[in-house]
């Protein structure tokens, strides 16, 4: 009976680890100008996960930067989605691929959105 007991204290502990993992998260309704790249994160004290679904009518480029090298991970279609873990210190570039139309990406991601640098690298911001 004691097993058992520990066992449920187990998994509800396990349980509440989960949802504070899960609560901990932002959503964005992201805008890129042509030729423009969204940054997430690069400060961040934990690895983030994050994924999109590209909701526009432009291919996207999704990459990592670490140490001031970018390292490619994904070209997104329109329609497509896209999902990855970037380590501690990464920081997630949303690129869009166009240089003459606006980008739209449904994006999620863990960590606080208070928490995370979010900029712009062109010009255009």
């Amino acid at each position: 009976m004691i097993t058992i007991r520990r066992l449920g204290i187990s998994i509800a502990i396990a349980g509440l680890a989960l949802a504070a993992t899960t609560a901990n998260a932002g959503h964005s309704g992201l805008r890129v100008p042509p030729a423009d790249t969204f940054l997430l994160g690069g400060d961040q004290g934990s690895p983030m996960m994050v994924s999109g679904r590209n909701v526009g009518s432009t291919s996207i480029a999704i990459l990592s930067r670490s140490g001031g090298k970018d390292v490619a991970i994904a070209t997104v279609a329109p329609g497509g989605t896209f999902k990855h873990r970037f380590e501690v210190g990464e920081t997630a570039l949303i690129r869009n691929l166009s240089k003459t139309v606006e980008s739209q990406v449904s994006v999620d991601f863990s960590g606080s959105p208070s928490s995370l640098s979010m900029t712009y690298s062109g010009a255009s911001r």
